[in-house]
């Protein structure tokens, strides 16, 4: 393992990603390397390494330790899922749309890994942005895509709404959602605020280690609630409503519990957050 900063190590993660949407494999490949030598632990290094290696048995390789580290990562495991789909089939290389255009023309070239013949190509731009030149395809629907559009996955670079469609449906948060999963958490927390305000106050020092102790577990509690209204709905959306929830059922409260309630609301919220990653 080299050491080297972590400010590096998201440096080269960066490059290597920038280098994969410029269509430099090569490059992409030695920085994505150079991130998982220094830094094994990097889930963005082992993520990124299987987006740029042909091979599926190597992308499924680095999926499964980007997986090991990180058992929550939704990309990695839709990508590991398509992977290995593609292995069942027998297959070995991950599909080339220009490949499987030549195969379809009759011009496949029947040494693996040959060079392919430059082809003169027709002007194409953005389906998203009309007036931005590009040579980068979404490797689901074939549509080309700007930079900005384009989003890196262990299967190559993903258009906006490929991207979203491959999300696991709990990570599919529509508005009613949000709603029902805010509603219920504010409800729940003023209920539990209400409960703590009443008898933590009265323990003076000691309150300090109960909250500690049950403020997790009661954040837990809250979740599980949440979970059985919204069915698991997970992310970003879900995560910013019950934080907020969370806050605004217990601050009213947090007149009466002091410091104590305080603390009990922020690890309540970041053990909520970190539950609907």
């Amino acid at each position: 393992m080299t050491e080297l900063p972590i400010a590096d190590i998201h440096q080269l993660v960066q490059e290597g990603r920038a280098a994969a949407l410029a269509g430099d494999t090569l490059a992409a490949r030695s920085s994505f390397r150079r991130a998982t030598e220094a830094d094994p632990t990097s889930v963005e290094a082992w993520v990124g390494l299987s987006s740029v290696v042909p091979i599926l048995a190597e992308k499924r390789e680095y999926l499964r330790k980007a997986l090991d580290l990180d058992p929550q990562n939704a990309d990695a495991a839709a990508s590991l899922r398509y992977v290995e789909q593609l292995i069942a089939k027998g297959m070995q290389l991950e599909p080339s749309r220009r490949r499987d255009e030549r195969n379809a023309s009759g011009d496949a070239s029947p040494l693996l890994g040959a060079p392919e013949p430059a082809a003169a190509t027709a002007v194409e731009f953005c389906y998203r942005h009309p007036d931005r030149e590009t040579g980068l395809h979404c490797t689901q629907c074939g549509r080309p895509i700007c930079a900005e559009c384009a989003t890196m996955t262990s299967v190559g670079q993903l258009c906006p709404d490929d991207r979203r469609a491959r999300r696991p449906s709990n990570y599919k948060v529509s508005a009613g959602d949000v709603i029902v999963g805010g509603l219920v958490a504010l409800l729940a927390s003023a209920a539990v605020a209400l409960l703590l305000s009443l008898f933590v106050g009265r323990l003076g020092f000691f309150g300090i280690f109960i909250i500690v102790m049950v403020g997790p577990a009661i954040a837990e509690f809250i979740v599980r609630v949440v979970d059985r209204v919204t069915k698991l709905k997970r992310g970003r959306p879900m995560q910013i409503t019950i934080g907020v929830a969370i806050a605004l059922g217990t601050l009213p409260f947090a007149l009466f519990g002091g410091l104590l309630l305080l603390l009990y609301m922020v690890l309540a919220i970041s053990t909520a957050v970190a539950r609907l990653r």
